[in-house]
């Protein structure tokens, strides 16, 4: 896989989360950024965290690989990191942090056992000593016949001589691989038996003001496991709470309303744009623990989603 664009990576900070069944709060992602994406807690089925590396031998009077020549990583270290701002478009960021200057990444093939991930864009990427740089990689769906292991990312090096090498270095991750697979694994099973999608949207009056009132239908797919929604996921602009009894699906289909009400209006908020139109539910399979689960709708819904809470948000309480 190669490196896709180049981009500083952000300073450390707390991790904020949940992954739905992959995000609305997915996966904490990793500590390394102020929109870390949260996730649903790991289980035990396999360690991710990377084993433990010595600090890398370097020749500080020489740039380049004849440098880094006696150290196994050519000075390279790593972490495997989600950010919130990536949750929905199932992206990972490789961060690398060189012990020192003049290498440059030709490519880059992420190994993550549970993972399966795609090609990013081609292109060189100069590496730098920290905080380092974020390299994307896009994810697919979870290999769930696989126990997630650790992930490890093998890089060809080039410097400024010409001279080129290829090292493995493995990638700290907090546990993220393992939590990913569990949510979107978790995920699989559920979207296998019963559809769960947004059939429609209308501007409501409540007790709390203004809100849309979004109506989800659950349908069977195949399967027999009862599909109980036991609640519901406030999003960064909206309080989203359930109208009338929650459903449980069965056979046939099921029907569940959620009052959607502008909660936040400040600038940061409503400038997560991305996350204002997804609908965050607590969905249990059979005898299966409820896992988060996050709503994607239409883009017509979506649009409709987000010019609401502008508008709401800018016009003056009665």
């Amino acid at each position: 896989m190669s490196a896709g664009p180049v981009r500083r990576g952000p300073a450390r900070a707390a991790a904020v989360l949940v992954v739905v069944l992959a995000c609305l709060g997915t996966t904490s992602c990793g500590p390394a950024g102020s929109d870390a994406a949260p996730s649903a807690a790991p289980s035990g089925a396999a360690s991710t965290r990377a084993p433990a590396v010595p600090p890398p031998a370097v020749d500080p009077s020489a740039p380049g690989l004849a440098a880094v020549a006696g150290d196994a990583q050519a000075g390279v270290r790593g972490r495997l990191l989600q950010f919130r701002r990536d949750v929905e478009r199932h992206r990972l960021e490789v961060r690398l942090v060189a012990a020192n200057t003049g290498l440059v990444v030709e490519g880059l093939d992420l190994r993550a056992p549970g993972l399966t991930t795609e090609p990013a864009a081609d292109g060189d990427a100069a590496l730098a000593r920290a905080p380092g740089l974020d390299l994307p990689v896009t994810m697919g769906p979870a290999d769930c016949t696989v126990l997630p292991a650790a992930p490890v990312v093998e890089l060809r090096l080039r410097d400024g001589t010409g001279a080129q090498r290829t090292v493995e270095v493995p990638l700290e991750d907090d546990g993220l691989v393992q939590r990913l697979h569990d949510a979107d694994c978790a995920e699989q099973a559920l979207r296998g038996q019963a559809d769960i999608s947004v059939v429609a949207a209308e501007p409501v009056r409540t007790g709390r003001g203004p809100a849309m009132r979004v109506q989800i239908e659950l349908r069977r797919l195949s399967g027999t496991d009862p599909v109980q929604v036991t609640g519901t996921g406030s999003n960064t602009v909206y309080d989203i709470t359930a109208v009338g009894p929650l459903p449980t699906l069965v056979d046939g289909s099921a029907v569940l309303q959620v009052d959607m009400v502008p909660a936040r209006c400040d600038v940061h908020a409503l400038g997560e744009s991305y996350r204002t139109g997804l609908i965050g539910l607590v969905v249990a399979l059979g005898d299966a623990a409820p896992r988060p689960l996050v709503l994607t709708p239409a883009d017509d819904v979506r649009n409709t989603l987000e010019t609401f809470a502008v508008t709401t948000c800018r016009t003056p309480p009665d």
